[in-house]
């Protein structure tokens, strides 16, 4: 008997299984799951077992595992086939870098089942007497937050200062019993799901919330497959629901400052310009814009590309968008609003270049929004992407074979000389993980980039 593994280890083995040989002492105790350890070229590695049954192997001088060392059961394992599929990784590095899996042995599915999205502003109104765990995505954050909530009364038992594992670790081993604590959010895998406690996350659409290190995995879209896997009660606060992760929202809402913006209407961006310099000509301004063209300003103005330069004075945005195709873009939504908001607390100046007369904010604001937000919901749940289909953009050089992956495929087009695929995933509880850690071992050499947008 024989069965594929993955090493847990880093990503230098790609996607890459591996078959070995079963010992007949565990012929009838091996299955999907198991953590054993196995010799690997020149050491020993643990490994976790992706598939068990193979008759025969096709690999010469097979070599045979050691031991089997722990398992996991197959919630806890469809939870990593989610995770692994949705991020562009796989299981193995999955329980190197990010997941504990004698921790995640021993989570269980809880009574609790409930998920509610909430404006950044009411995090204090939402929190329970007592249990309850806030997320947040820096240690400014952190404090920022238990400030917050002091100034509201509430009680703050512990919150991160230096962001030191210790510093959670030993918090969360000596103290059984608290009101709040706020913790940064790379210790969300550290904390089992349970039905006393409540997982409030702040500021959810902080790109911060990204593990650079592991394909940008998200530590939102981890809790909300976690949630779907294990249950449990999840507040999720921000300034718009991202329809990417948000699937079922009861009411939507928007949080964003009184700002004040100055317009100018042009049928160019040159004539926009030409405005600009007349209206502004006796200023000496320090403009921010990612707008290339931004370079036949008027010489009096000084232009930078870069948000953290502090001597920006004013912000030039032309013909921000929320929508695409005509239909809303949360994902743009939010964006904009982040900008303008970052903005706003440096006290910099807002100017809009466009060609259409409208009014963003008052637009924003108008009770169409939930209407257009709906209708995203609707387009994301039919095409994706969503919490439930990931798709991703290939681009490669060469055209690439997809013999017993072509459900997955969509394509070529070929863009500048090159083959552009599209890749779409559907997550249900009968995904073949094998057959897709196989496409994304056939894709490692292409470029892969994770489709957000609709």
């Amino acid at each position: 008997m024989f069965v594929n593994l993955e090493i847990i280890f880093n990503n230098t083995y790609g996607f890459n299984q591996f078959t070995y040989k079963v010992p007949d002492k565990y012929a009838d105790n091996i299955q999907v799951g198991d953590i054993v350890t196995v010799p690997f070229r020149n050491t020993t590695r643990n490994a976790i077992i992706t598939e068990v049954n193979l008759a025969t192997s096709s690999v010469s001088n097979t070599k045979t595992l050691f031991k089997k060392i722990g398992s996991i059961n197959r919630n806890q394992y469809k939870y990593l086939e989610r995770l692994a599929v949705s991020n562009n990784l796989n299981i193995g590095i999955l329980l190197d870098k990010h997941i504990s899996y004698e921790l995640l042995s021993k989570q269980n599915k809880v009574k609790t089942n409930n998920i509610f999205i909430k404006p950044n502003s009411d995090v204090a109104i939402y929190l329970k007497e007592s249990y309850n765990i806030i997320f947040t995505s820096s240690l400014e954050e952190s404090k920022q937050v238990a400030e917050h909530l002091k100034n509201n009364g509430k009680k703050v038992s512990f919150y991160q200062k230096t962001g030191g594992v210790k510093e959670f670790t030993s918090f969360w081993e000596k103290n059984k019993e608290f009101e709040t604590i706020i913790v940064l959010s790379v210790n969300f895998e550290r904390i089992n799901v349970d039905d006393k406690l409540t997982f409030h996350f702040f500021n959810s659409n902080n790109i911060s919330y990204n593990l650079p290190k592991l394909n940008n995995l998200n530590i939102i879209e981890s809790s909300l497959i976690k949630h779907k896997v294990f249950n449990g009660s999840f507040y999720y606060y921000n300034e718009f629901p991202s329809l990417e992760y948000f699937s079922n929202v009861n009411e939507y809402f928007l949080e964003i400052p009184e700002i004040d913006i100055a317009y100018i209407y042009g049928n160019s961006m040159d004539e926009c310009l030409e405005i600009f310099d007349v209206k502004y000509k006796d200023k000496d301004l320090t403009i921010f814009s990612y707008v290339q063209d931004l370079q036949f300003i008027s010489k009096n103005h000084n232009l930078t590309t870069d948000p953290k330069n502090v001597a920006i004075t004013s912000a030039i945005l032309y013909n921000p968008t929320i929508s695409f195709n005509g239909i809303l873009s949360s994902n743009r939504l939010i964006s904009f609003i982040r900008n303008i908001t970052r903005f706003h607390k440096k006290n910099i100046a807002i100017v809009i270049f466009t060609t259409k007369k409208i009014d963003l904010i008052t637009k924003l604001k108008s009770k169409q929004l939930s209407k257009w937000a709906e209708k995203e919901a609707r387009e994301r749940a039919k095409y994706g992407p969503n919490l439930n289909i990931r798709i991703y953009k290939i681009t490669s050089k060469i055209n690439l074979d997809f013999v017993n992956s072509n459900k997955y495929i969509i394509g070529p087009k070929i863009t500048n000389n090159q083959y552009v695929y599209e890749v779409k995933i559907k997550l249900t509880d009968n995904i073949n993980y094998n057959e897709i850690i196989n496409l994304f071992n056939k894709l490692n050499k292409s470029t892969v980039e994770r489709v957000k947008s609709l």
